[in-house]
């Protein structure tokens, strides 16, 4: 098993997964993490991004480093009454920024940036995680819809078998029979379906491991599926409003902004920097002595004028200041409107799963009570068709609706910010020992 990709930061490493640390047998689920980790072109160009986005910062603390330029000259001249004489000479400049508040500006803009490409970096981690997740769901799910179209389809037909018998001995008309012939059809092509499904489904794992990945093992029966705790959102809501990464991220843009309107202001201030130079120089010609120059000089500048262009730059950098808080008020209200959605999804998961557990031992009685009446003339077989469907319907949709939790329950966890790889390594507590033959 292969370890967590290093392009992940240290903060994601300690959160630690058991693929990553070794110290147990890693589930199917985290082995598609650990593949995605490794494979996936969107984690590795969001890794890219933000190594180039840490860059802000030591370009922006260059410009109030010292400057050290060597410089080098060769000359040759040809005059009508001196002749013809060439000379050397070599400068060594140095130039350092004593003050300029536009820079210091900048070198905090280029923080809250360097900052920012890590929060953005981290985002992206999230939506691994919430990727492989979704994308292992969905197999389970598409395993789900096989599995209850294939029952189904063996359930029609020993119904039409049963049919064609008692139309052979007279017992009922060759209308029963071709409404179970149709009911048969249509289940084949329902199974037909789901196989199709399934391996669309397989496809999209495939893609996120970046090679064929069939290790997808089952939930187990016995998972837990409960309301979240508290029931009231505003402990909730108070978290994602602390902890989610979209919200953080907007922080940085607002901060950046800030920085770039403060360093846009501080274009009318003045500047002082210091200037030192080395000059060092060699002639042929006759009686000029060559000899060294050094000087040393503070230069004070004063922006006076400048045909309104530092007045423009300000109000562009205050109308995206602006930009960016608007930015900021969307992503908050969609949090909020997003996080209660997700509390009360995952109420209506709760509660659906249970309904639809009852429904399934209601579709057990009504297939068995139906089939007696088949048997002994007083339903028809129509009746009989319809309560295995809906039987088999119920099996499908509880099955469905447990996976439905789990995947809310994550995109909440991503929601308040708190979504990593420990999750999946729980989850994967959860999954059957044994592999689910797709």
């Amino acid at each position: 098993m292969k370890r967590l990709s290093p392009l992940f930061r240290p903060a994601l490493l300690a959160l630690g997964i058991s693929c990553a640390s070794g110290a147990v047998q890693a589930g199917s689920l985290a082995e598609l993490f650990d593949l995605a980790v490794s494979n996936d072109p969107q984690i590795r160009s969001a890794a890219a991004a933000m190594r180039a986005g840490q860059e802000a910062l030591p370009q922006a603390r260059s410009q109030l480093l010292p400057n050290l330029q060597l410089g080098a000259d060769s000359t040759w001249t040809d005059t009508e009454n001196s002749g013809s004489f060439d000379s050397e000479g070599v400068t060594l400049s140095l130039n350092q920024s004593v003050f300029s508040a536009a820079r210091w500006y900048n070198l905090r803009r280029g923080e809250a940036l360097s900052r920012q490409a890590e929060l953005v970096f981290d985002q992206a981690q999230q939506t691994l995680i919430l990727r492989s997740v979704s994308a292992y769901l969905d197999v389970l799910r598409a395993m789900n819809n096989l599995e209850s179209a294939l029952a189904e389809e063996r359930a029609i037909k020993r119904q039409l078998d049963q049919v064609n018998a008692q139309f052979e001995v007279g017992l009922i008309a060759i209308t029963d029979v071709q409404e179970a012939q149709a009911s048969y059809d249509n289940s084949v092509v329902r199974r037909i379906e789901a196989e199709g499904d399934l391996d669309n489904s397989y496809e999209a794992l495939d893609r996120l491991a970046g090679k064929p990945f069939r290790d997808v093992t089952k939930l187990k029966a016995d998972y837990p599926i409960e309301p979240p705790q508290p029931a009231a959102p505003e402990p909730w809501l108070e978290k994602a409003w602390q902890n989610n990464l979209g919200l953080q991220v907007a922080d940085s843009s607002i901060e950046a902004a800030r920085r770039s309107a403060q360093s846009a202001r501080a274009g009318h201030y003045p500047t002082l920097d210091l200037n030192a130079s080395y000059d060092t120089d060699t002639s042929n010609i006759s009686g000029f002595d060559s000899g060294d120059t050094s000087t040393v000089a503070l230069s004070f500048n004063l922006p006076l004028y400048q045909g309104g262009l530092t007045s423009s730059q300000s109000r562009e950098a205050e109308a995206l200041l602006d930009q960016a808080m608007q930015d900021r008020q969307d992503t908050l209200l969609a949090v909020t409107q997003q996080t209660r959605s997700l509390l009360r999804n995952l109420r209506t998961n709760v509660e659906s799963v249970k309904a639809r557990a009852q429904s399934i031992r209601s579709g057990e009685t009504a297939l068995e009570a139906t089939q007696e009446g088949f048997n002994v003339g007083t339903r028809n077989v129509v009746d009989v068709l319809n309560a295995e469907r809906n039987l088999y319907a119920a099996r499908r949709d509880h099955a469905n609706a447990r996976l439905d939790y789990i995947a809310n329950l994550f995109s909440l966890k991503q929601q308040l910010g708190t979504l990593n790889p420990g999750d999946l390594a729980t989850l994967d507590k959860w999954l059957e020992a044994e592999i689910a033959n797709g």
